[in-house]
């Protein structure tokens, strides 16, 4: 006799799955590109190879970073370039400070621009403003990184400042170790289109990419950065090396991200510009697990350390960037804060938990063919929690992002507008952060 199954004949197979889990250790690098789009990179000798086959050269500023990420012992396995569609122009200030000079001051430091890298050093005759540009000025166009194509121009009307920029956009000019009597700031203009091109990126990578870094060191394309950061829940480090965040005024991106209580980005200032701190930083932490490493008192490889004096420093402190000086011969990181003053391994654990959260409860209802609307379903939902809320205490012997004796309270199921609507809430729990040290007090009495 036949029967329903002749006319349509329906199999349906239940098997276990699981959702794509968050990528908490892969950073995008926003960066000139030789394609349009997103690739993936391992962060280690091999990625650096294949970006050389792909095209990139040695010293583009993905490669740069994706070198630094590579030099960190434990950090992130790997890093999605997405290529610029439209590369920014820059404009990098300089200002010398003659309240700083003298006559017989000596001003040094490496230039580089195009791969190429060159000492400047001038000896100041005249300690005047003008004066002293003339001299980087002559000193620039004259070394082989000039050459390259660093276009200098000094501001003939009111002689203050030497404006350097690339000549060919997205490659960058990048000045290290000169003294505090040299002061930087970088004005350049967004990129355009800068805005949109993030969106792009975050609609193709989605939650793929967690950390963000870009190639530029404009005070308006970090800001931007830092904002899109915020509202996309990655985390953000942009490189600085603007002294006004070392001084008292209040217009620079430091100060600006501080303002709008940004939780999600953070500043790295330094006078080294091709150290990256920001890259080797973030490279560095999100290899760790999510909330068991303070970003604070980090030492890393191939980061120069900057001298600044105690107020300076202070400054910089004050406005929540992070640092990279030495202290006893011992060069590290400071404070490992966002903008807002919220420690980013408190940002990376909490992330990291809600996600966890969410996959596993998402995991419960692909692997079931139903989640009943009773006590068994109830205590599905709550041993799912109560596994990523363990995950969080983190390894033995590794502190986590919260404390052991934690509590889940379960929801009542005796609401019937929650049941026809079939929401089962709400599920509470409350739990105790670690947190971390960054300075102890101690105290003591010595007699005879």
């Amino acid at each position: 006799m036949a029967d329903i199954a002749d006319i349509v004949a329906v199999t349906i197979a239940i098997q276990d799955s699981a959702p794509k889990a968050v990528e908490f250790d892969t950073i995008v690098i926003v960066a000139k590109a030789p394609f349009a789009g997103g690739r993936l990179y391992a962060v280690s000798p091999q990625g650096q190879a294949a970006m050389l086959t792909d095209g990139f050269l040695t010293w583009s500023r993905a490669s740069q970073l994706v070198a630094r990420m590579s030099g960190q012992s434990g950090g992130a396995g790997q890093a999605f370039v997405w290529g610029r569609t439209a590369q920014q122009t820059q404009a990098l200030e300089l200002k010398p400070d003659i309240a700083v000079t003298a006559v017989g001051s000596v001003i040094a430091g490496t230039v580089s621009y195009g791969g190429v890298s060159s000492a400047i050093s001038v000896t100041v005759v005249t300690n005047t403003v003008d004066a002293i540009i003339d001299l980087i000025e002559g000193a620039i166009d004259a070394s082989a990184a000039g050459i390259a194509g660093i276009v200098t121009t000094p501001d003939n009307a009111t002689a203050t400042k030497l404006v350097l920029s690339n000549a060919t956009p997205g490659t960058f000019v990048q000045l290290d170790g000169f003294p505090r009597s040299i002061q930087l700031e970088d004005v350049s203009a967004a990129g355009t289109g800068f805005a949109a091109e993030l969106a792009a990126m975050k609609a193709e990578l989605g939650e793929s990419v967690y950390g963000l870094l870009i190639d530029g060191y404009s005070q308006t394309e970090i800001a931007l950065a830092g904002a899109f950061a915020l509202a996309n829940e990655m985390v953000f480090l942009g490189q600085s090396a603007d002294d006004e965040i070392l001084t008292s005024q209040t217009d620079d991106v430091a100060t600006a991200l501080k303002t709008a209580s940004n939780t999600r980005a953070g500043v790295c200032v330094s006078r080294f510009m091709t150290g990256e701190l920001a890259a080797a930083l973030l490279g560095r932490q999100l290899g760790q697990t999510p909330g068991s490493s303070n970003w604070a008192m980090q030492q890393l490889a191939g980061v120069p350390a900057d001298t600044f004096t105690d107020a300076a420093h202070a400054f910089a402190r004050g406005k929540h960037a992070i640092t990279y000086t030495s202290t006893r011969g011992q060069a590290h990181t400071w404070d490992g804060w966002a903008a807002s003053g919220r420690y980013f391994d408190i940002t990376h654990g909490v992330d990291a938990l809600k996600a966890d959260i969410e996959t596993r409860v998402y995991q419960v209802f692909l692997n079931s063919e139903k989640v009943p609307y009773n006590a068994t379903g109830r205590a599905q939902v709550q041993s799912a929690m109560e596994g990523a809320l363990v995950a969080a205490e983190g390894p033995i012997g590794v502190p986590g992002t919260i404390e052991p004796g934690w509590r889940v309270t379960p929801p009542a199921l005796d609401n019937p507008v929650d049941k026809a609507a079939r929401v089962m809430r709400p599920f509470l729990f409350n739990a105790v952060m670690t947190g971390a040290v960054d300075s102890v007090g101690i105290a003591g009495t010595l007699t005879l």
